[in-house]
């Protein structure tokens, strides 16, 4: 069985969490389970030795609780877990995340009616039994009703890919038809989360009851789930709310910081203001000492405010950036404009859609110095190139030369297979300007074999990037287990770059471990993996991803000039023919 992933340990430290505050502990104990899940969801990956003393450095991560996840990576669960299991449902997890059932109205249906899963929910309101309970009028009674309809929708989290372009959609919708202005996605989409349990959007206007109503009438809302006269949430098909936020211009930006960061950040930042005597809230800054409301048009002033520098959206996790704000040591992370050119792209030659010479157009428009078309080696089956397949393209792009002002780079993504040997012989890919290396194939490997078969690509003189290097599907696959230190260190060691693919279903290297590969100096790529030219724009997911990983431009092979990447390129060729030189004169 395989180790449980961070994902699924805080998912079970939130069963935690949820079943404490049922059977009625107190507040500080069960939310330190919560702290304690959002933080691991952003630390790198745990093995199934993890020391519980080394847990404890995470934050908001104590001594017991750190006993508690060791022992989830461990064996995949916990005594304590087991023993509220066997007190209280599993089904109670469905209830409690309906809408409109809070905890209390979650206690009282289960000890009143019996209500103890969505089942019973259903059959309760179909009877009227509701009615029956203290403080459950008819309103809130629709509202639940509400609320089961965007449960049964909502069967998993949406991916980022999926649920960006939704958010850019309703808010061009509010443009086009209302006075809102700073119309912005905040919350896990601007953060930048992998996949994202709602969509949020904040904007400002003087009619704040028009732009609510216009957006509960958008013909896209199956259902609206609640309406204020600020604030409004609706549910799409499939699944996925929107809850939209409305407030005056001169607190936008109060409104954009406080509906943002995770949970753990705006803790963090809460607590950060209580020590100096201040309240925060998207209604603004208030000064305890004297009871003046500060209020801040852009979020620069709200950090400003408490005495630190501006956190860039994606970095708001709580994982040391509050720290790194105060003290002067936030990095400056990488930003889009900084990229100079995409190293993984395919067109029809492999399996992309669009032609090279399109590709090309689409690239130099884009104002991109150079790239390099990486098609599929003949591993891969109809859809990649034999070596004569490659030779032909490569004469063509050759031929082509620096059209439209861009340097194309003769490339190919080249099958790593089980046993870590290439797809192409050395002959061939010291023809390439550009190698990337991909797993494609046996990702049900151990450990050992798998790290095994990565570190002979990365040891490879004419690898110069691995590509998806965990190979995960946000979807339906976690990725193949190896050890990453051991990975990063050689990666370094040899000059190899990790890519961050911005496929929106890769994400890969996913930022916990694009950040932990940082402390090892490895260099990244930022990638589009196009399959046509309107991916081309997936690279801004990859830029996401770095900088949830405190990523910098210098950081980044893609972020040089084309003399330094082709210097890169060289420097591990001519590393590689010195220690064989070396190697032949001491025979």
């Amino acid at each position: 069985m395989p180790n449980p992933t961070n994902g699924e340990i805080a998912q079970r430290l939130r069963e935690i969490r949820i079943l404490m505050e049922f059977a009625g502990e107190p507040f500080f104990k069960f939310m330190a389970y919560e702290r304690a899940a959002e933080t691991l969801e952003n630390a790198a990956p745990l093995s199934a030795d993890a020391d519980p003393t080394r847990l404890t450095e995470l934050p908001g991560v104590g001594k017991t609780i750190a006993g508690r996840i060791a022992t989830l990576a461990r064996t995949g669960t916990d005594p304590y877990l087991e023993e509220l299991r066997a007190k209280y449902p599993a089904t109670l997890l469905e209830l409690l995340g309906v809408q409109g059932v809070g905890m209390k109205t979650a206690q009282q249906l289960f000890e009143r009616l019996g209500v103890a899963s969505l089942a019973d929910l259903e059959r309760a309101l179909d009877e009227g039994a509701l009615a029956e309970l203290p403080r459950l009028g008819p309103k809130s009674i629709e509202n639940i009703r509400r609320g089961v309809l965007s449960y049964k929708g909502r069967t998993q989290r949406t991916p980022l890919g999926v649920a960006q372009p939704v958010a850019r959609e309703v808010m061009a919708y509010l443009a086009a038809r209302t006075d809102a202005r700073d119309l912005t996605a905040a919350g896990s989409v601007r953060r930048q989360e992998p996949t994202v349990g709602d969509v949020d959007v904040v904007c400002t206007s003087d009619n704040a009851a028009q732009v609510v109503a216009t957006f509960t009438a958008w013909e896209r809302a199956e259902a609206v789930l609640a309406e204020g006269p600020t604030k409004a949430s609706i549910w799409l098909a499939g699944g996925l709310q929107i809850d939209l936020r409305v407030l005056p211009a001169h607190l936008y930006g109060n409104l954009l910081q406080h509906f943002t960061g995770s949970r753990e950040h705006n803790i963090q930042f809460r607590e950060l203001a209580v020590r100096k005597n201040l309240r925060v809230s998207e209604n603004g800054i208030v000064d305890l000492s004297d009871g003046r409301t500060i209020v801040c048009r852009t979020e620069e002033e709200v950090y400003a405010t408490l005495g630190m520098a501006y956190i860039p959206p994606e970095m708001r996790l709580g994982v040391g950036e509050i720290e790194a704000a105060r003290d002067g040591t936030l990095p400056l992370v990488l930003e889009a404009a900084d990229l100079k050119g995409d190293f993984h792209m395919h067109c029809t030659w492999s399996d992309g859609r669009d032609t090279l010479e399109e590709m090309i157009a689409a690239c130099a428009a884009r104002g991109y110095a150079y790239h390099s078309l990486s098609d599929h080696s003949w591993g891969r089956g109809r859809m990649g190139l034999d070596p004569e397949d490659l030779r032909v393209q490569r004469a063509r792009v050759r031929e082509l030369g620096d059209r439209h002002g861009i340097r194309t780079l003769c490339s190919a993504e080249v099958d790593i297979r089980a046993d870590g040997s290439l797809d192409y012989d050395d002959a061939v890919l010291a023809g390439l300007d550009v190698v990337v290396a991909s797993v494609h194939s046996a990702f049900n490997q151990s450990r050992e074999a798998m790290t095994a078969r990565l570190l002979r690509a990365i040891e490879n003189p004419y690898v110069n990037v691995i590509g998806h290097p965990t190979g995960r599907n946000i979807e339906t696959f976690a990725g193949y287990d190896f050890d990453h230190d051991a990975v990063f260190a050689a990666a370094a060691r040899t000059g190899t770059a990790l890519e961050i693919d911005g496929q929106p279903s890769r994400l890969d290297l996913p930022s916990p471990l694009a950040r932990r590969a940082r402390s090892f100096g490895v260099t990244f790529t930022c990638d589009s993996d196009a399959h046509g030219v309107g991916q081309l724009d997936n690279v801004a997911y990859a830029v996401g991803q770095a900088r949830r990983a405190w990523v910098t431009a210098g950081e980044v092979l893609n972020a040089r000039p084309l003399e330094e990447v082709l210097a890169f390129v060289e420097a591990k060729r001519k590393r590689t023919a010195d220690v064989n030189a070396r190697a032949d004169l001491s025979v």
